[in-house]
């Protein structure tokens, strides 16, 4: 049986999830991590920035549904990744963001481009992790499950050279059970909002990025053509509902110009839907 390295745990945990593409830029530091992506069937694809990389890892989930991921090298190379980092914490993108870290040890005498990677990106990411001997697996689980689940973020995971490269244990451990999907509650809360529904005479549903994310549109578009309720989407979420259609306001939240036409809209609705 070959034996593993502890990259390739992470790399196949991360290709279970379905990922299936990564993006950045190598440096001494991760071409462990590049080479076990490979062998685990993940594409590595050289861009010219980490921001780039950032971004084309978002498109990727946008078109899969699965976690983008982005490689960076340590320091600077993780550093240039800030901006789309950020941006995927706002926009509850779960991408994965491995980068490239000296030892430990090492760090306290080599001090070349070497910073404290999880302080940079605790603040706008869901977590960060530092891989350790052992935890890989549970690591990576982790990170899939917090990228994804509730409100959706980028997760941080740096990797110690060293540890990349080292021989992981026999048994990497069981896989995190995924969460089981959430559905309304029977009950009066429930059976108000129908009530609720079923009087509205200028009923509005306002739809955001949490419906794209869960690719509600056929769904939404039955409901709002069987109860006869018209729509306005946030702009991360055009285009989840066709906009010719007839029920369909526009899109909301950049435009003053557009609204100035929605605002009083929204004020005169007598129920509004909020997904």
């Amino acid at each position: 049986m070959t034996e593993l390295r502890n990259a390739d745990v992470l790399a196949q945990r991360l290709a279970e999830a379905g990922c299936r593409h990564a993006f950045g830029m190598p440096g001494g530091e991760v071409l462990t991590l590049v080479d076990a992506l490979a062998k685990a069937g993940i594409q590595f694809h050289l861009v010219k920035h980490e921001n780039a990389a950032g971004f084309m890892a978002e498109g990727v989930w946008h078109r899969t549904g699965a976690p983008g991921i982005m490689l960076a090298t340590l320091g600077p190379g993780a550093m240039n990744g800030v901006n789309a980092v950020a941006n995927a914490h706002q926009d509850r993108v779960p991408l994965i963001v491995l980068t490239g870290a000296v030892d430990a040890e090492e760090a306290e005498t080599y001090t070349h481009q070497v910073l404290d990677h999880q302080a940079v990106f605790a603040p706008i990411t869901k977590a960060t992790f530092r891989l350790a001997q052992g935890a890989v697996a549970t690591v990576a689980d982790k990170a899939l499950a917090i990228a994804e689940e509730g409100r959706a973020g980028p997760v941080h995971i740096d990797v110690p050279i060293s540890l990349a490269a080292a021989t992981a244990p026999n048994a990497p451990g069981p896989h995190r059970a995924t969460a089981s999907p959430v559905a309304p509650a029977v009950g009066t809360a429930l059976d108000e909002a129908r009530t609720w529904l079923a009087a509205a005479k200028r009923p509005l549903m306002v739809i955001g990025i949490d419906a794209l994310r869960e690719r509600a549109g056929t769904e939404l578009r039955g409901f709002c053509e069987r109860f006869g309720v018209p729509f306005i989407t946030t702009y991360k979420a055009k285009g989840l509902i066709d906009e010719r259609h007839p029920l369909c306001l526009g899109a909301a939240g950049l435009s003053p110009k557009a609204d100035a036409i929605l605002t009083p809209l929204i004020d005169s609705a007598d129920l509004i839907l909020s997904v």
